[in-house]
């Protein structure tokens, strides 16, 4: 496994903007049917925002809305039916979003309001469903809905329009109809005018189908060189973490354990402050190849079939390849994509010996987490079991004897902080799924 050179850790300096293409492509591996989708309204949202000549933050706000709006609708194994249903009617008959649609934009608002560079886009996307209403959408549950709700409102729909069978400059006029019959009933006449402007060009719509449709909006959107830093960075990946975790009930605050106690081992095997919170990154995206993986997989009670093993000792190959999109993610890449490696050589994806520290302790803590945390069907294992079982996979070379000794020498303190990390995790999902926007 070839990984790129590593930056020295107090130089890390990732882009907001990568960050956000990077989980806006990884959460397209979760539905056939919504293959671009995300991508697709980032890019109709960003022009339409362009045309009304807003400023660039606004325009950045739409795009990082367009690029993670629908990220509960298609990571919850709640709301997933739900969407396929919405999508394929929305597609082949004309008819709109259904009402209850809302939850999933209000369940997305609260994933990603607490991250201050994503406020407004959250708050966008709570409303993302709202239709105009002839004036009255300019307001919903007694809030007032941004302008950039109403953008993201067309940009959803003009996005699963065109059919890729056929040639879409042929479809244009058509689908500049259909929204214009809407017009005022369902979108914002201003948002539909802006729509007009920018559909005329030929270059829209090819942009619109094009198969490096990433690079357009880069090309044309990225000017924002918001970078995080390393506080930042950890941050955002304990919301994106979260994003991760909230398709399965099994694992649903599994990428918060890891991260905790990876945290803990890497200070107490003597990493500097900045490899401990950098850990703590990987701990939170080391699963984010998951998204490669059914629900049906995730939530099986059951032992796999040797067919979705296959299936399943693929994600740390995607976590590799969705993490290597992100310039200055290389020494993250590293930690969390071995997480399944072994020191004999015989883990997977890639069959690695030339195992870091951090990819040790990685690899310890997701073990380590794994079988204590309580899960729906089994309650964790207690401290002389979980240490038997790493003992012995110790002594069978699969992972690190002085990880786990510093394991074993404070068991009940890592065990503690593991626990109120995703104690604090069920906090927050549990905030999302019970309440509710009114409709």
């Amino acid at each position: 496994m070839a990984m790129k050179a590593r930056p020295p850790l107090d130089e890390i300096d990732v882009e907001l903007f990568s960050m956000v293409l990077c989980f806006s492509r990884a959460i397209e591996f979760l539905h056939p049917k919504i293959s671009e989708h995300h991508l697709r309204v980032a890019y109709v949202a960003s022009c339409l925002a362009e045309e009304l000549d807003l400023g660039q933050e606004e325009i950045q706000d739409a795009l990082i809305a367009g690029a993670l709006h629908d990220v509960v609708a298609v990571s919850s194994a709640m709301h997933f039916d739900l969407f396929d249903d919405a999508l394929t009617r929305s597609h082949s008959s004309g008819r709109w979003f259904p009402e209850n649609l809302h939850q999933h934009g209000w369940e997305g608002y609260l994933l990603l309001r607490d991250f201050a560079p994503f406020a407004k886009a959250a708050l966008a996307i709570r409303f993302h469903h709202v239709n105009w209403d002839f004036g009255h959408g300019s307001e919903f549950d007694g809030q007032p809905v941004p302008l950039i709700s109403h953008i993201l409102r067309l940009a959803d729909r003009i996005s699963v329009m065109p059919e890729n069978e056929h040639n879409v400059l042929a479809q244009a006029s058509g689908i500049r109809l259909a929204i214009a019959a809407e017009t005022g009933r369902c979108f914002m006449p201003m948002v539909v005018a802006a729509f007009d402007g920018i559909s005329e060009k030929e270059s829209f719509w090819l942009d619109l189908t094009s198969p490096h449709k990433e690079e357009i909006v880069r090309c044309r959107f990225g000017n924002s060189k918001l970078s995080l830093g390393l506080d930042g960075l950890y941050q955002l990946a304990r919301v994106f973490g979260k994003m991760i975790d909230y398709r399965s009930p099994f694992t649903a605050t599994h990428s918060s354990g890891v991260a905790a106690t990876s945290e803990e081992l890497a200070a107490r095997l003597g990493m500097s402050p900045n490899e401990t919170t950098l850990i703590g990154v990987a701990g939170n995206l080391h699963d984010i190849g998951k998204l490669a993986v059914s629900t049906e997989i995730l939530n099986k009670p059951g032992p796999l079939t040797p067919a979705e093993m296959f299936i399943i000792r693929q994600h740390p190959y995607y976590t590799h390849r969705i993490l290597s999109m992100v310039p200055g993610l290389e020494t993250v890449n590293t930690w969390a994509a071995l997480h399944h490696e072994r020191l004999d050589g015989k883990g997977y994806p890639f069959r690695s010996r030339e195992l870091t520290l951090g990819s040790r302790i990685v690899a310890v803590a997701d073990v380590f987490t794994a079988i204590t945390e309580n899960r729906p069907y089994r309650s964790g294992m207690a401290r002389a079991q979980c240490l038997a079982v790493l003992d012995e996979l110790v002594t069978d070379g699969a992972i690190n004897g002085d990880v786990v000794a510093a394991l074993r020498g404070d068991f009940e303190q890592i065990h503690h902080i593991r626990c109120q990390s995703q104690q604090a995790h069920v906090h927050t999902c549990s905030v999302s799924v019970s309440a509710s926007p009114g409709a």
